[in-house]
């Protein structure tokens, strides 16, 4: 895949999260969603053995970016509790080190 590809690619899913994340999302957040995009690209491609242009990582990292950006100011608890409702967090990155092992590519 060329770097013209993956820009596209890129492009195409910081836009897909913007619109998922909807309200929490706001215009200065860009260089933020492109950030965690870079970190959890390169996490789940090492993780995966798989090139951070395969498409397959993803779903993968979409995930941990939406979970990461939604729990923004609460990093570092392992769980925190407002207005009477609980909240328990897991490692994102752990996660999702454990999660892409199910698509990893075998030295």
């Amino acid at each position: 895949m060329n770097n013209d590809s993956f820009e596209e690619i890129k492009k195409n899913f910081v836009e897909k999260l913007k619109k998922d994340l909807s309200e929490n999302y706001h215009e200065e957040n860009d260089d933020i969603l492109n950030d965690y995009f870079n970190l959890y690209l390169q996490i789940a491609s090492n993780s995966s053995n798989r090139a951070v242009s395969d498409e397959k990582i993803l779903p993968y990292v979409y995930t941990a970016i939406k979970s990461t950006f939604i729990r923004r100011g609460d990093e570092g608890k392992s769980s925190s509790s407002e207005g009477g409702l609980s909240s328990s967090y897991i490692d994102i990155e752990d996660k999702l080190r454990k999660d892409i092992r199910e698509i990893r590519l075998l030295p």
